[in-house]
């Protein structure tokens, strides 16, 4: 089913919070700076603050070297939760994340080994995704790549959702591996997965976000071996 997709800025102004923050955000000589489709509106004027305060700002689009079937954030310094690869190769000092949670951010720090601070514009907390949390995320797709390398057999995620269609990737995967299997699907849970038992390990090639979920068998997306 395709679905209307309506844009809805949030009325909370970031600025109180930007301001609140500058002594420590000036620490950083350059910063990328990034935020979701709610606050998107507000980061020309967020951008005019920090560089009139001596700090060097960048703001990037997804990488279409990276990104698959082309760029999928639609504005400059948007990120998705399934997008940051706008993060990469960006010369800065650390990221600067305006939003509220973790989802977001941590998929910069995965991009990156600078410092990803978020600045909640509601409670106007600035704060950091910790060293740990990134490693404990490199360590667990280190061990699903490992248990792919040692697979029989493979099966191969082919989502029938509008944007994460990708059939040219999957066609790609099964000539890679030996005995690979394609499973197309609109929605893909963990249960799904327990109807083939014979199969030792999954690629995904739908929302990379997937992996973060408990699977029975390793999964590991398609850009994480390309």
């Amino acid at each position: 089913m395709r679905t209307l997709f309506i844009e809805a800025h949030s009325n909370q102004d970031i600025m109180p919070a930007l301001k609140k923050n500058l002594s420590s955000l000036r620490k950083y000589t350059r910063i990328g700076l990034f935020t979701t489709v709610q606050h998107i509106d507000q980061l020309e004027k967020a951008t005019k603050l920090l560089v009139n305060n001596q700090i060097q700002v960048q703001v990037s689009k997804s990488n279409k070297a990276v990104v698959s079937q082309g760029v999928r954030s639609a504005y400059v310094g948007q990120i998705l939760g399934c997008d940051a690869t706008g993060a990469r190769n960006m010369k800065v000092d650390a990221f600067l994340y305006i939003g509220s949670g973790e989802f977001h951010p941590l998929a910069i720090a995965i991009e990156s080994e600078k410092p990803v601070l978020k600045l909640n514009p509601f409670t106007k907390v600035l704060s950091q995704i910790s060293e740990q949390d990134r490693r404990r995320w490199l360590a667990k797709q280190a061990a699903r790549l490992d248990k792919l390398k040692h697979a029989t057999r493979v099966g191969i995620i082919l989502s029938s959702k509008p944007g994460q269609y990708k059939p040219q990737i999957a066609e790609r995967l099964q000539k890679r591996f030996k005995n690979a299997y394609v499973f197309i699907a609109d929605l893909v849970t963990p249960s799904d997965l327990l109807n083939f038992p014979d199969i030792d390990a999954w690629i995904n090639t739908a929302c990379p976000r997937l992996v973060e979920d408990s699977w029975p068998k390793p999964l590991v997306n398609a850009d994480e071996i390309q």
